[in-house]
């Protein structure tokens, strides 16, 4: 039984070591080999046995003299350079490795290839996703999952220089003498743990590769094995795990990453410290333009953009059929067909058919057909066709859209919009909105609105609105609305109903007087003017109004310890005298004077005169009172009008705020 389950351990294990192998492209796949004077054909049927892969070449193109001693553990990719030194070129296609003659060139090349491995200099370990470039014509690539990179650089470069980056690793400058195609691999040495993961001055070094010139045939070469360990700081660096792991899982989420390739997003985090200047750019979409795949660090000062473009920042003028985006800040001029993104700052003027963003701060002007949105601060002007939002402060600007404009911080100057302006901490200068204006923090200024104004804060200035005003505190100016309503007012509100908690004016009163038995009456506003509503009753007593409903507006003069005097006047509309009398109009209008007296801190007795003007739209008697002292009677001389006016009295015990 046990051999039986011995067995199939044996043949899982191969299927898995199998799998594997075939996952590993055949280029990549690590073989050893020990090979004194074999023959070449039989090394490649050797090697091919090894890494479970297979050869197809012309036999012509192998010697059948030419021999090979060789003792090696590495890539199949790096035996073949060993092997052939330029004289074969190989390619791999699926679990096939192609071998094929190399021409040799009637006429000097007009570039040249590098290529090679980038390794660890402390693991030997091969290093993936390193950014290879040249700042010149800006060609650049990218290693691969086993290390291995391919470039290709023009020959009329006057000095080649090839950059190196990698994410924990020094970066390194090679210089490249030779302009021919020839191998190159590079080491990059691991950051020490206590320094910074950002790059720092890059290491210079020569590639002393000397070509060897292409020939027919291969040779027999016999390569050393190097012993010699690789060196080691003292100081130990990031882990592997940390040097090896995906430079894309390190990097923060970019605005642009929905539209980078993965070899764009590779560049941009390896190249973090490095920043590339060009004159001018011309693109047809981002990175396909002559920034090529660099473009998230290079800087223009003129950027044109068929379709859109990308680059780390421009400092004069960038034109965009559709859409321009920069990684970074933005001087002069930036126009789009559809929208302008930025990064971080920008200083001068945007303008959009649709929409512009930064993500810093915005000194200038931005103009677009839909919205405008800064995560940082603005000072100048935003203007667009819908909304403008700012979620830093805009001191003395101005903001206009057709419907919002939205300010998270402090905001100083003009908001102009259709329907609602916000500020959403301290606002100074002027909100109009067809609707409503919202001040988070203190208003200093003008709130004019269709609707409704709020002050979370101080008012230091006027609040205009059809309906509604709101303030916390009111330190200065004015609230003039149907409804006004503050915690606090240092000055006098004009409105149909003004209600000031802390230190507004309220009474909520029972009284009698000539006309009605009862009458339940409320104030409230400010000492100064206050609204007053009132209704009462005779509880149906014959030849009396049943009811009267009434408004009016007073003012009290505080005569200290506790006496007060008010003049309050008042419209009441009173019924008839049974509940189906509705074909006439009684209205009387109503100037109190009374004396108000403290008997307790909320508790105060008012008692006082009035004279009375009762109007009706046709000719009877006055309504009956229980006493009055008679002015006039129908004396105005107004057309198919009642009217007569007499002197009565009130008394009424009050409920007071304070």
């Amino acid at each position: 039984m046990y051999p039986v389950r011995f067995l199939l351990l044996l043949l899982c294990c191969g299927w898995l070591r199998s799998s594997f192998a075939q996952s590993t492209p055949p280029l990549e796949r690590v073989v050893s080999v020990d090979f004194t004077n074999e023959r070449l054909d039989n090394a490649l049927k050797i090697i091919s046995s090894k890494g479970q892969f297979s050869f197809a070449y012309d036999a012509a193109i192998i010697s059948p003299a030419s021999t090979l001693s060789l003792r090696a553990t590495n890539t199949v990719r790096a035996l073949l350079n060993q092997i052939f030194r330029g004289a074969i070129a190989y390619k791999s296609r699926g679990n096939h490795i192609i071998l094929e003659k190399v021409d040799i060139p009637q006429e000097a090349p007009k570039s040249f290839i590098l290529d090679g491995y980038i390794t660890d200099r402390q693991t030997g370990e091969k290093i993936s996703q390193v950014s290879i470039y040249e700042k010149t014509t800006l060609a650049s690539t990218v290693s691969n999952p086993y290390g291995y990179y391919r470039i290709k650089l023009s020959t009329a470069i006057p000095s080649v220089k090839l950059e190196v980056r990698r994410k924990y690793y020094f970066s390194e400058t090679v210089s490249i003498n030779a302009r021919q195609t020839h191998k190159l691999d590079i080491g990059l040495t691991p950051l020490p743990s206590q320094l910074a993961v950002q790059p720092l001055t890059a290491r210079n070094s020569i590639d002393t590769t000397r070509p060897t010139p292409i020939i027919p045939q291969p040779v027999a070469v016999t390569i050393p094995v190097d012993s010699t360990p690789a060196p080691k700081t003292s100081n130990p660096g990031p882990t592997i795990w940390d040097r090896s792991k995906s430079v894309l899982s390190e990097t923060k989420d970019d605005f642009a990453d929905w539209f980078k390739t993965t070899r764009q997003a590779i560049h941009d985090a390896n190249l973090e410290g490095d920043t590339i200047y060009r004159d001018m750019q011309f693109s047809l979409f981002p990175f396909i333009g002559t920034n090529h795949t660099l473009s998230g660090r290079v800087i223009n000062q003129y950027s044109f953009n068929l379709v859109g473009g990308y680059s780390l920042g421009v400092t004069a003028l960038e034109v965009g059929g559709f859409l321009n985006m920069v990684r970074g800040d933005v001087s002069g001029v930036q126009v789009a067909g559809f929208s302008n993104i930025v990064g971080k700052n920008v200083n001068g003027v945007q303008a959009a058919g649709f929409f512009n963003g930064s993500a810093g701060d915005v000194l200038g002007i931005q103009a677009a057909g839909f919205g405008n949105t800064v995560v940082g601060s603005v000072r100048g002007i935003q203007a667009a066709g819908f909304y403008n939002m700012t979620l830093g402060t805009m001191p003395q600007s101005i903001q206009a859209a057709g419907f919002g404009n939205i300010v998270l911080d402090e905001m100083s100057g003009f908001q102009l919009a259709g329907f609602t302006n916000v500020a959403a901490r301290s606002m100074s200068g002027f909100q109009l909105s067809g609707y409503g204006n919202i001040a988070g923090g203190t208003m200093s200024g003008f709130q004019l609105a269709g609707f409704t104004n709020i002050a979370v804060g101080e008012l230091h200035g006027w609040q205009l609105s059809g309906f509604l005003n709101y303030a916390t505190k009111v330190v200065r100016g004015y609230q003039l609305a149907l409804v006004n309503i503050a915690g606090s007012s240092e000055t006098t509100p004009f409105g149909l109903l003004s209600y000031v908690h802390t230190n507004g004016y309220r009474r909520l009163e029972i009284s009698s007087d000539e006309v009605m038995t009862t009458n339940l009456t409320f104030k409230t506003g400010v000492r100064r003017f206050y609204n007053i509503f009132t209704g009462g009753t005779n509880y149906g007593q014959s030849g009396k109004p049943l009811w009267n409903l009434g408004y009016g507006l007073g003012t009290a003069v505080d005569l200290r310890r506790g006496w007060m005097l008010n003049f309050d006047l008042t419209g009441n509309v009173l019924s008839g005298e049974t509940r189906y009398y509705w074909d006439a109009w009684n209205t009387l209008i109503r100037l109190n004077m009374g004396l108000e007296k403290k008997l307790a801190p909320r508790l105060a007795l008012a008692v006082g005169p009035s004279v009375n003007w009762f109007l009706s739209d046709y000719y009877r008697s006055k309504p009956t009172t229980r006493f009055d002292v008679p002015i006039f009677n129908n004396q105005l001389g107004l057309t198919n009008t009642f009217s007569t006016g007499w002197v009565g009295v009130q008394v009424a015990l009050r409920l007071c705020n304070r």
